[in-house]
């Protein structure tokens, strides 16, 4: 069995390295390197490699947010994180990476990850991955999961993401589309959630207020813990009142 293996670190030098002394191992190939997160993602969601190589401290997207939107690929890699912080192992174990190296890589830490993956890459292949009950989020530097029945609201704000519950509000580092992808596709409870405008979509039945508006618009207020204001889309106002039993 071929590891097909990405390795992303914005240090070209430790790329370098990396590939060089994965070399020594005949059962993995190298099939591509990145230095900047977006680029990666959309290789790794296209080419589904087995293995990841992942540094922590990345410009624009830490490793720790790239991982979890790794995780809810239909092919999700094996992660291995590489870092030059020893402190960043408790949040990097919180993710689903299955090894932490830190720098400098040597061949003896490489092998013995290696070894490691080799004895999950050998089992069976797992089916394509369901759509799960939970949405993974970012507190204090952590990834927390979220159960789906717990959220609330969904809103974009000043181009980040951000998932409320009614303890909290937490920021997210998958897209608004991953978000709404993930809360509606193949689950019964995903009719709970709808995309009422383009900046929030709303759990309804979270929903503890209809406001009527203007030529027959609506505002909704859900449990949330900020309790603000949501518009409606006009498009999705047959929607949003057939669900909640509106005239």
């Amino acid at each position: 069995m071929i590891l097909t293996t990405v390795i992303v670190d914005d240090e070209p030098p430790i790329c370098e390295e990396i590939e060089y002394l994965l070399g020594s191992h005949p059962d993995v190939k190298v099939v591509a390197s990145f230095g900047q997160p977006p680029a990666a993602l959309d290789y790794i969601a296209a080419n589904s490699p087995r293995l990841v190589f992942l540094d922590i401290s990345l410009p624009g997207m830490s490793g720790l947010e790239m991982a979890a939107r790794l995780s809810v690929l239909r092919y999700p890699p094996l992660i291995v994180f590489i870092t030059a912080h020893p402190e960043y192992a408790l949040a990097a174990f919180e993710t689903p990476a299955i090894g932490y190296l830190t720098k400098p890589v040597t061949e003896t830490k490489i092998a013995a990850v290696l070894g490691k993956v080799r004895g999950l890459a050998a089992r069976p292949a797992a089916a394509p991955q369901e759509p799960s009950g939970k949405i993974c989020v970012l507190s204090g530097g952590r990834i927390v999961p979220l159960s789906k029945e717990d959220i609330a609201l969904v809103q974009v704000r000043e181009k980040a993401v951000f998932v409320l519950t009614k303890q909290g509000e937490y920021a997210a580092s998958l897209t608004m589309q991953e978000i709404e992808n993930l809360l509606t596709a193949g689950r019964a409870d995903g009719a709970a959630f709808v995309r009422v405008h383009r900046q929030y979509i709303v759990n309804l039945d979270k929903v503890v207020e209809v406001i009527p508006w203007f030529k027959g618009t609506y505002f909704l207020r859900t449990d949330d813990c900020k309790g603000q204001q949501i518009p409606v889309s006009r498009h999705k106002i047959g929607r949003v009142k057939a669900a909640l039993g509106l005239k």
